[in-house]
């Protein structure tokens, strides 16, 4: 009995040793870093996709979304609707 549970633990010590050389391997080779940049380049996206030219970033939740699925920051709404500059 002793030898199963034994046997049981080395193999999940053995499991847990070769995912963290895949994960720590990830960041070297081409794939992680091609990951990495991917994720980079969303994140910037999605700060640029936040950030308006004249009013500078918003939040996500205050945006106007227009009818064409295009983001607007909530004071060009303002501005294009009601006509006055604030």
């Amino acid at each position: 009995m002793n030898v199963i549970i034994v046997e049981s633990v080395l193999f999940i010590a053995l499991l847990v040793v070769v995912g963290t050389f895949f994960v720590s391997a990830l960041g070297i080779t081409p794939l992680g870093r091609r990951l990495r940049q991917t994720a980079n380049r969303k994140r910037i996206d999605k700060q640029a996709e936040l950030t308006c030219p004249i009013h500078g970033p918003q939040q996500e939740h205050e945006l106007v979304r227009l009818p064409t699925g295009d983001p607007l920051c909530p004071h060009c709404y303002k501005e294009a609707i009601h006509g006055h500059i604030t």
